[in-house]
């Protein structure tokens, strides 16, 4: 295609359009600008293009159908401006946000473009409807999320002082206590990739566990719910944890996430990641384990970085990586998460582009 005009040329070829394994096709497309006789350097953005091929061209983009279900909440951050001081009112500022490891997953698995459906329970109120109407707009289905007529959407309160250290916090979730999975949770149609994080019940998460197998990922999310997992260690799901929790699943002091790993190995686990910060991470996969240790990276913020990490592994399973090769993608994806302030609204194109192309 060429458009010519009395300074002005541009011509657009469209070279090839291959496939690759993923299911994606791939436009290579070569575009020329002229004026006056000269070629005109031309740079391209090309990541929103990206995204909306994805989306309408084929929708699932190269990924397997992913079922996310747990935490799905409001955040309320209270940080002090000056010295804090216990037990008085103190200066500062407070930030409204959605919460919950499931819900943080599976919008950047929706805006990465793929096909998420999302089970939680919200109350009828305010909050609730607007963390549903933020998942749909993000690609998420949301026709299985429970709305508790008379239950209030969970809450989590966090005061930090004047250098960010957590001071004090109050979980008011107790709405997840009585969760009880839709059918729509448990439903296999589709043979869709599973993953839940321990705010659910240990019944339920044992549910879960029956239902998918080892096509389930389970997220430890803290000491505090990370025994709820211990009983399912066994059950072949993928476990992604990080050093402390792994301490309480294994019933002994470990120093380091391979140690945790050799632990979970004895116990009858067959999959497993094990995070420790800037240690080496460890891998346990059907008896093998292997340690990967992140690069190097300015830490600007460390606010949601387990949750981009988890959602870069996923992307990466869902778009057939095997474990090793999806885990090296969730670390480019906490780097990105690392090096920006607050929480990373989406993955980044370049770790996108390597979940699809970890698939071997």
């Amino acid at each position: 295609m060429s458009r010519a005009f009395p300074d002005f040329k541009l011509t657009v070829n469209v070279h090839d359009l291959f496939p690759r394994a993923s299911g994606i096709y791939v436009l290579d497309i070569k575009i020329q600008v002229w004026f006056r006789s000269r070629r005109v350097p031309v740079r391209l953005r090309c990541r929103k293009i990206g995204r909306k091929i994805l989306k309408s061209g084929n929708r699932n983009g190269g990924f397997r159908s992913l079922l996310v279900v747990g935490g799905c909440h409001q955040d309320v951050l209270g940080r002090a401006a000056f010295i804090y001081e216990p037990a008085t009112s103190c200066p500062g500022i407070v930030t409204r946000r959605p919460g919950g490891v499931a819900r943080n997953v599976a919008v950047l698995l929706g805006r990465a473009g793929a096909p998420c459906r999302f089970v939680s329970k919200v109350g009828n109120d305010a909050a609730g409807r607007e963390l549903i109407a933020e998942l749909t707009s993000a690609g998420i289905d949301t026709s299985a999320m429970v709305v508790d007529a008379n239950g209030r959407t969970g809450t989590y309160l966090a005061i930090h002082d004047e250098a960010g250290e957590l001071v004090s916090a109050i979980s008011d979730l107790g709405l997840y206590d009585s969760f009880v999975l839709p059918a729509a949770a448990l439903n296999n149609d589709g043979d869709p990739l599973v993953f839940a994080d321990a705010n659910l019940a240990p019944g339920e998460l044992a549910r879960l566990a029956d239902a998918y197998g080892d096509r389930l990922v389970f997220d430890a999310i803290s000491r505090a719910k990370a025994p709820r997992l211990k009983p399912l260690v066994a059950s072949g799901a993928l476990i992604i944890c990080n050093l402390p929790s792994a301490e309480l699943l294994v019933g002994h002091p470990v120093e380091r996430p391979i140690e945790a790993a050799e632990r979970l190995l004895t116990t009858g686990a067959r999959r497993a990641v094990i995070t420790g910060g800037s240690k080496p991470l460890a891998i346990l996969d059907d008896g093998g384990i292997i340690e990967l240790t992140p690069l190097p990276t300015e830490v600007v913020d460390v606010t949601g970085v387990g949750d981009a990490q988890t959602a870069g592994i996923l992307l990466a399973l869902a778009a057939g990586a095997p474990l090793a090769a999806a885990v090296k993608v969730g670390m480019m994806a906490a780097r990105a998460a690392l090096a920006t302030a607050g929480a990373l609204g989406e993955l980044p194109a370049d770790v996108i582009a390597a979940a699809l192309a970890a698939e071997t």
